[in-house]
């Protein structure tokens, strides 16, 4: 944390532009704070934060709002579902369900998916912009549900009672063992690991991700703090309500979740957050590719457009340029 810069939009928010614009020129523009990039971003900054000052509301109401609550609702349910798909299951009782699969070293077993979980997640960071939101969440859930599906028809079909009688088991926890068949056990197994790895590649990061992004900057910290508050809750439930639900869990309900509610957000800004969920369109429908922050790029690359920003910086248009002037307004003394 103490390498990471700082958010321009925070800084913009706290009328400090010309670090915000250097943020930016850093992460966007090779140090540049002329790049058609940085001048399109800080001219989306620009106005949404002087749209949020002349509507001066930012408290807890807003989150109720018609516009927000479904919003809010989803941000919430979209952590909800990354706890109930089961991969703080497969964490905290790991050690019992290869117990149950009756390996020799369950403890040894059990820790390579941490170290499968961590390797993971960090190269899905890099591609989620690529592959977007939804996919890696609806493709996520379909092979996690699979996962789980053969790891249960496994344990039904070769599993037996653990009722005491049985040399292969000192764990009187385990009702339910793989009682001599090293192969159905080996599957089970391999089956927690893809199970691990599918998390770590689609939920895990695009849990966290998704509801950052699709809240307006005033409500941003309050609406995201509200969708966490979610997750350590369900995360508690579970840790006290595993043994009942360790096998009854509905596991499609996610997929379907993840279909009907969640749009797309790959490409847009958080400024164009309220025309994906006010445009009406299902969450099923694709929506149009690229972005304003690309087009006014575009366009100041093109010359039609100069934007002037805080730290004086220009970049000159060319014949019959339109001259957009988002001009940082000081706040005033009292």
């Amino acid at each position: 944390m103490f390498f990471l810069p700082k958010s321009p939009r925070w800084l913009a928010s706290k009328d400090r532009w010309e670090e915000a614009i250097q943020v930016m020129a850093a992460l966007h523009g090779g140090g540049d704070v002329n790049h058609p990039k940085v001048l399109a971003e800080y001219q989306e900054i620009e106005e949404a934060l002087r749209f949020e000052r002349e509507e001066a509301v930012n408290s807890y109401k807003q989150l109720v709002a018609p516009r927000m609550l479904k919003r809010v609702l989803l941000g919430m349910s979209i952590q909800m579902w990354s706890q109930l798909c089961g991969m703080n299951v497969m964490m905290y009782y790991v050690v019992y369900i290869m117990e149950g699969a009756n390996i020799a070293s369950p403890l040894l077993t059990a820790s390579i998916q941490y170290i499968l979980n961590v390797a993971l997640t960090l190269p899905a960071i890099l591609y989620l912009d690529k592959f977007g939101r939804r996919p890696a969440m609806l493709i996520g859930s379909f092979l996690m549900m699979s996962y789980l599906f053969v790891v249960g028809a496994l344990q039904a079909s070769y599993g037996v009672p653990n009722v005491g009688d049985l040399k292969d088991s000192t764990n009187s926890d385990i009702s339910w063992i793989i009682h001599d068949n090293k192969p159905v056990s080996k599957a089970i197994v391999a089956m927690t690991y893809l199970f691990v790895c599918t998390f770590a590649t689609t939920w895990g990061p695009t849990s966290w991700t998704y509801p950052s992004e699709i809240f307006p900057t005033k409500i941003r910290a309050k609406a995201v703090s509200l969708a966490t508050a979610s997750n350590w809750f369900w995360n508690c439930i579970l840790a006290f309500a595993v043994p009942p639900l360790l096998w009854n869990i509905n596991w499609k309900m996610s997929f379907i979740h993840m279909f009907l509610t969640a749009p797309e957000t790959k490409g847009k800004t958080l400024e164009e957050m309220d025309e994906v969920f006010d445009s009406g369109l299902p969450a099923w429908k694709a929506v149009p590719k690229g972005s304003r922050l690309d087009q006014l790029q575009k366009d100041i690359e093109a010359g039609n457009v100069k934007i002037h920003h805080p730290i004086g910086g220009m970049r000159e248009s060319e014949k019959g340029a339109v001259e957009v002037r988002a001009e940082h307004r000081e706040e005033e003394q009292v």
